[in-house]
């Protein structure tokens, strides 16, 4: 079984996910009534286990949306679809009936074979089409490596988001991904299922490089808006090679240490692509953040030798995500950077979230909000 390696520094990885294992957290009591991971199977390590209890909590505090993990050894002669359907009534995931606001991860390691089940309250905002794209293009991968703890926390990091956007109601729009992307329709109830970590693919993720010729559509411009023009042709370009002039030199060996699948980089991209945004250049400094989507951070860019390129370490050191609160990202003032500096002005503090005065700052409609209570 191959065992995938990393060390996975302060990374575009970790500006997306950093929050679900990098803060304080309480431990959770052991045998809980209302645990969210099950694992029999021996998945999830001991000291990732309170990790996820403490994420999925915050989650359902947030939505109100129950996210259950169960990983069984074997399953007999059941099928994994009726495990499912079982073990969401067994559990009492997300209520009962037509409301039913719950998700089932059930994987059962004999079968090699991972079931996302959606309650009936989430099959609007959850269909079968996106969860079934999730698990071919995104969780197989890290099956595949030998790595499912990572794959979960990113692959719960993008349902979060889709549940966020529901909750302001904005609807999944697969179109956004028609420019090289088919999401083919999945037959079947709510959530769907495959074998993942079976192919034997020695690099499951994204590793495709762009010839020298290909790479002159990738480059810094004269202008914060042409750099960012041919960032989006660069994510539509459906190659995860970092190595273009689109990017600073310290940013660059950050992105190659990320393991990225299709769907994570999709992620990125729907995040991005088609939302308003201004502009803020000062000197050889500039920041460009959204104003009609409150859940896309701000990407950060410098001048150098006259072009503006990409600065994703100052994405990480001043983007700070949040979860269980009426935001998803705050601007990270404590990190005392050139760009805090700059254009420290532009800020708001609101409920104590530091964001753009201008900006989308719509707040999400919380079951609890954590930040508030803390």
């Amino acid at each position: 079984m191959k065992i995938f390696k990393t060390t996975l520094p302060l990374t575009l990885l970790f500006l997306l996910v950093f929050y679900t294992f990098g803060c304080n957290m309480d431990q959770p009591e052991k045998n809980r009534v209302d645990n969210h991971i099950f694992d029999k199977a021996g998945i999830i390590s001991t000291s990732d286990k309170p990790k996820f209890e403490w994420l999925l909590d915050l989650i359902q505090k947030e939505s109100g949306i129950d996210i259950k993990c169960l990983f069984l050894k074997t399953i007999r002669h059941t099928t994994v679809e009726e495990v499912a359907v079982n073990k969401m009534d067994e559990y009492g995931i997300g209520g009962k009936g037509k409301k039913q606001r719950g998700i089932l991860f059930l994987f059962v390691l004999d079968k090699q074979k991972l079931r996302i089940e959606v309650g009936y309250g989430l099959e609007a905002y959850l269909p079968d089409i996106f969860v079934g794209y999730l698990i071919r293009n995104h969780a197989d991968a890290f099956f595949e490596a030998s790595n499912p703890s990572l794959g979960l926390r990113l692959l719960i990091r993008i349902l979060q988001h889709r549940i966020r956007e529901a909750a302001l109601n904005k609807k999944y729009d697969p179109s956004i991904l028609e420019n090289g992307v088919k999401l083919p329709h999945l037959s079947g109830g709510a959530g769907a299922s495959k074998k993942v970590g079976t192919d034997g693919s020695d690099q499951p993720f994204m590793d495709d490089q762009y010839d020298n010729e290909d790479k002159k559509q990738f480059v810094a411009t004269n202008t914060v808006k042409g750099t960012f023009n041919n960032y989006i042709a660069w994510l539509y370009g459906r190659k995860f090679d970092p190595d273009v002039d689109l990017f600073t030199k310290d940013s660059i060996p950050v992105l190659n240490n990320l393991p990225m699948t299709p769907a994570y980089f999709d992620y990125i991209l729907m995040m991005v692509v088609g939302n308003q945004h201004k502009i803020i250049k000062r000197e050889d400094l500039a920041i460009l953040y959204f104003t009609d989507d409150p859940l896309a951070t701000p990407l950060f860019f410098n001048k150098i030798d006259g072009k503006w390129r990409m600065n994703i370490v100052a994405e990480i050191r001043n983007s700070q995500n949040h979860v269980g609160g009426v935001y998803s990202w705050a601007f990270n003032t404590d990190s005392k950077g050139e760009f805090t500096t700059t254009f420290n002005d532009l800020l708001v503090n609101i409920r104590g979230y530091h964001r753009f005065k201008d900006g989308d700052n719509r707040e999400l409609p919380v079951q609890v909000d954590i930040q508030k209570n803390s």
